[in-house]
């Protein structure tokens, strides 16, 4: 027997009854005969995986970014709060742009500035998402090439929204919807009422034809083995609950409208989502995935929170008082579903590490400020290893707005495409691999001031801040060298005609009027403003 042979294959398949084959998870006796632990440990971390998390509607930023601290000591915010458990495993993003902040049309175009790095355009022939461009490469060593799915409505008005991911022609590719349909595509084949009548779970089919495997497996593999059973079973469950509410006439009658759906148990849906995800990186099943938790333009409402709101409606907080609390408790409920992913491929055996060592996950919103759709500074962190090919447990924040494209070209790269552009790219980013070394507060130069007055229209050069009163989210400052503070109030439309929101947290130069509020001096009017 040579080192390279195996004992048992790790794409050999469970067969039972002619009808249902699952890939194995990672055992021992998956290994060279002979090998070596060390040299198992390499043959494993070859073995990546690139999953995508997509959340729409933007973020209060106040809530999302991180204050202070260093590269490797910083503490949560309160979004990030639910990832406390995972901190170490993170790479926390800052200041990275689509477009460069010159427009404010991020509500529809965002998903595929996030996945392609460019504007939706199919007459690009470069033009495609990076799940796609990552396939490509490693996709045709897994029995599913990619997996696409959405918890999300669909929308016919605005295309575009609806997906992730894009083919190498700029094809958009259609998600999944139904995690039950899902589960059947990659553990069972496609649903059919005689696979049902032969077969009712998909678990005793595996341990009816799982013995010869069992006889030569370790015990270490055999508790492998039974968590795997288990976590079969535990998603079968979990998605007969949504086919035990099924009510045929009501569904008929749903079928009969145009463009009409409803997620009865968003939670429960998102959640058997990111099982089938977790289960199908174990299984090698497929090493790349996508999901849109919800788009852009997203009509989910989340009655399990305790709120009626839909999730775009309160995305939009500016115009719409009072309902920011709620818009700040389903993005806290999102990143509690990332941490749990994370928390499930954690858990999952691979070698000397586990899936997480040896995966990329990002999860991401396209836009950052939810109400102007601003596409600077999108909130984007990454979590995993990569293989060893991502260093974890830092906050890095770029010095300067860095185009969001370098980091796909980056992460491309990381999964072993060998390219130089991806979308809009115009190079690779730092601090992925490594740290980056980066100063976490922009340095003050002393030129921070007011240049010109004349009592009534001046010219100022500072920070430029926005309010984190929730009560007060209009209202902007831009901060001087000497620590003071000018206090900006403009109209909604005078903010996002400007694009002007695009630019808070870095230094701008603005032309204005002086007025007065509430018996205080104030920048009532702005004419340009410049980075």
């Amino acid at each position: 027997m040579t080192n390279q042979a195996y004992l048992i294959s790790r794409r050999h398949l469970l067969r039972g009854m002619g009808t249902a084959a699952i890939g194995l998870p990672l055992l021992e006796i998956m290994s060279p005969a002979i090998a070596t632990a060390s040299a198992r440990a390499k043959t494993d971390s070859k073995v990546k995986r690139l999953c995508v998390l997509y959340k729409g509607c933007g973020v209060f930023p106040h809530a999302w970014d991180i204050a202070g601290g260093t590269e490797t000591e910083f503490e949560l915010s309160s979004l990030l709060q639910p990832l406390a458990s995972v901190k170490d495993d993170l790479l926390v993003l800052r200041n990275l742009d689509h477009l460069f902040g010159k427009n404010n049309g991020g509500h529809l175009v965002a998903p595929s500035l996030s996945m392609t790095g460019a504007l939706p355009d199919k007459s690009k022939k470069s033009y495609s998402s990076i799940d796609q461009i990552v396939a490509e490469k490693i996709g045709k060593q897994t029995p599913v090439k990619s997996l696409q799915l959405t918890a999300d409505s669909l929308w016919k008005q605005h295309p575009w929204i609806n997906y992730l991911s894009h083919d190498q022609k700029g094809n958009p590719l259609p998600p999944d919807r139904d995690p039950g349909l899902v589960f059947d595509k990659l553990f069972r084949g496609m649903n059919n009422s005689s696979y049902r009548q032969q077969t009712k779970s998909v678990l005793d089919t595996v341990k009816e034809s799982s013995g010869d495997v069992r006889r030569r497996a370790s015990r270490s593999d055999l508790a492998v083995l039974e968590q795997y059973f288990q976590s079969i079973r535990d998603v079968e469950q979990q998605l007969q609950s949504f086919r035990n509410v099924a009510n045929p006439v009501r569904e008929k009658k749903l079928a009969a409208l145009d463009d009409f759906s409803i997620d009865a148990d968003l939670s429960g849906k998102i959640k058997a989502m990111l099982d089938l995800i977790a289960l199908s990186f174990w299984t090698d099943t497929t090493r790349v995935a996508t999901m849109m938790m919800a788009n852009t333009n997203s009509r989910c409402t989340y009655g399990f929170l305790g709120l009626n709101e839909e999730m775009h409606y309160m995305s939009h907080y500016v115009r719409n008082r009072g309902i920011l609390p709620g818009f700040n408790q389903v993005n806290h409920w999102h990143t509690t579903q990332f941490a749990y992913l994370l928390e499930k491929l954690k858990g999952f055996r691979e070698g000397e590490g586990n899936v997480l060592d040896n995966s990329i996950v990002m999860y991401m919103s396209g836009i950052k400020h939810g109400d102007y759709h601003t596409l600077t500074d999108i909130p984007v962190v990454l979590a995993g290893k990569g293989g060893g090919a991502i260093s974890p447990g830092r906050h890095v924040r770029y010095p300067e707005p860095t185009p969001f494209p370098n980091l796909l070209l980056t992460l491309a790269n990381l999964m072993g495409v060998q390219r130089t552009v991806l979308g809009d790219s115009t190079g690779m980013v730092d601090g992925i691999s490594k740290p980056a070394g980066h100063p976490m507060a922009i340095k003050d130069d002393g030129s921070w001031r007011v240049t010109s007055d004349d009592g009534t229209d001046f010219l100022a050069k500072g920070l430029l801040l926005v309010s984190d009163d929730i009560n007060d989210t209009n209202a902007y400052y831009l901060q001087l060298s000497d620590k003071s503070k000018l206090e900006i109030r403009v109209s909604f439309g005078v903010v996002h005609r400007l694009v002007f929101d695009a630019n808070v947290g870095r230094v701008v130069a603005i032309k204005g009027k002086w007025g007065m509020r509430d018996g205080r001096k104030i920048i009532a009017s702005l004419e340009y403003q410049t980075p």
